[in-house]
């Protein structure tokens, strides 16, 4: 075997100082790391084993010392052979097989170069007698235009094999608190794949990472209360196209209605060689496509995930998307034409109609929040309010006719009441001259249409009230537009009959068991 001294890391000895710029986030960058861990055992899985035994896996750690600003990924994989210790550590070539994770022959430079400056790889390969280590300093690389790096040795343990990178004087780009919580949440669900099947163990600062896949939906139909018990959960699998290489483009994998509602959960994960390229985790990051999902917010978009593992597609060099061309509508037209068939359980109706009451545990749980949060925010201002509304003389004048508004959408709808026929107007506004939240009576009404009784119903959408807790989302504005139309509609209803005040609250609750509270 040669003996290594130094390392040639030309060409392309510049590229190393705009690798930083890379729109990387950081667990996408600390994810190149662990791919080369995984690479580089299952290429030699079979010594590996023949060395620790058949029960040997792969443990990859990761450190954060925040205190000394240093990031540490160490593996007991195969370690980097001397015949592969040149080509490791040169800018962009390829490796000899890159059919696995490792792919481009950028991950470890890029990703280490976007978190440093300054960063150190280790390693022993598996056969070989020496322990050997590169130190890289970028801003010296480029400034002294250096095109070799020397190679420390020495001789340790010839059964050990590893690879530690050391990243260090890491400011801005250390993931802390929230950032780390994230980071924990997107790596276990990109090497979910590995994790069942027994290939990785994967620790941060010494935990141990797990996924755990939400709860399949296990109900009847929604059309079918009392039928029988469906566990929503659809395999697919399909052909559609051709990739660049002449071969096919594959997608398999399921789709499933979680059994509890979850933004976070809900979307679909994209697999390519058994790691999560899109999808891996959270709000931001789900692959949610408008024609799957449905709509922001609805029950489908918090209901809906799935798995897909997709084959003939080239990724990112981030790997963190798949580079679709024109496949993007192929791919969901026939996915969504699976979900459909006739050989299919109508997994999109029951995730766009299913309706479940949660558990007593968990109104008490809600109930218990609200309440407390409501009563101690409004308890001492709430007393101040009331004085001052009865301190106010009581005004029995009718109120006056408003001017039409510019800043508002109205439509109207006929209605019988008691034999008696409405004329229902529902207004929202944004007009600044507006103060109160919601407005009722007749003289809201625009264009009075003698042949009814009019009845009118407007909501400010620019009210304190409002603009707090609602802003402009509409799945927030058309409930609280739900409860004002049967506000208004209970008072309008005791008014003409001259019935008890109660009865607004009893006609209230009447119309709101009714379609106002049906989507």
């Amino acid at each position: 075997m040669k003996e290594l001294n130094n390392i040639n890391i030309r060409p392309g000895v510049t590229i190393l100082s705009v690798l930083k710029h890379l729109n990387y986030k950081p667990y996408y960058a600390l994810a190149e790391f662990i791919d080369n861990s995984i690479d580089s055992f299952l290429k030699n899985e079979k010594e590996l084993k023949e060395i620790e035994g058949n029960e040997f896996k792969l443990r990859v750690d990761i450190e954060f010392d925040t205190n000394n600003k240093r990031i540490t990924i160490k593996d007991n994989a195969a370690g980097i052979h001397s015949n592969d210790f040149q080509r490791a550590f040169r800018t962009a070539e390829l490796p000899p097989d890159n059919t696995r994770l490792s792919e481009f022959g950028m991950g470890m430079k890029s990703a280490a170069c976007w978190f440093t400056n300054k960063w150190q790889a280790k390693s022993k390969s598996i056969n070989e007698k020496e322990e050997r280590t590169v130190s890289f300093d970028i801003s010296k690389i480029v400034e002294d235009k250096i095109e070799e790096l020397e190679i420390k040795s020495k001789n340790v343990n010839p059964n050990s094999h590893y690879t530690v990178i050391t990243l260090f004087d890491i400011e801005e780009k250390m993931p802390v608190r929230r950032g780390l919580g994230k980071v924990k949440r997107h790596l276990a669900s990109i090497y979910r794949d590995f994790f069942r099947r027994n290939l990785l163990d994967l620790y941060i600062n010494g935990e141990k990472l797990s996924y755990k896949t939400p709860k399949i939906l296990n109900t009847p139909y929604y059309d079918n209360p009392n039928g029988e018990k469906i566990l929503w959960k659809q395999e697919v699998e399909f052909d559609f196209g051709d990739d660049h290489k002449g071969g096919q483009l594959k997608a398999s994998g399921f789709i499933a209605i979680m059994e509890t509602m979850s933004i976070k959960d809900s979307g679909f994960a994209l697999f390519r060689r058994g790691r999560v390229i899109e999808g891996s985790a959270d709000n931001d990051e789900g692959f949610r496509p408008p024609a799957l999902s449905g709509s922001l917010g609805s029950h489908r978009y918090k209901r809906l995930f799935g798995e897909l593992h997709l084959e003939g597609f080239s990724v990112s060099h981030t790997k963190d998307g798949f580079q679709w061309d024109d496949n993007m509508e192929a791919f969901l037209e026939i996915l969504k034409e699976e979900l459909e068939g006739d050989n299919s359980i109508p997994i999109l109706k029951q995730a766009d109609r299913y309706r479940v009451r949660e558990s007593a545990k968990n109104y008490k749980k809600v109930s218990q929040k609200v309440v407390d949060n409501t009563t101690e925010k409004i308890q001492e201002t709430l007393r101040e309010d009331i004085k001052e509304i009865e301190s106010k003389p009581i005004n029995n004048e009718e109120p006056e006719p408003l001017v039409n508004l510019s800043k508002s959408y109205f439509k109207k709808f006929p209605i019988n009441i008691s034999n008696i026929d409405y004329m229902v107007h529902i207004e929202l506004s944004y007009d600044e001259t507006i103060d109160e939240l919601i407005q009722v009576g007749d003289h809201l009404i625009k264009e009075k249409d003698d042949n009814y009784k009019n009845i009118g119903v407007r909501l400010s959408l620019i009210h304190p009230f409002m603009i707090e807790f609602a802003g402009d989302d509409h799945k927030v504005i058309e409930p609280i537009l739900r409860l004002a139309v049967a506000l208004g509609l209970s008072e309008i209803m005791a008014k003409k009959s001259g019935a008890p005040i109660s009865e607004v609250r009893n006609n209230l609750n009447e119309l709101l068991n009714g379609s106002l509270s049906k989507q």
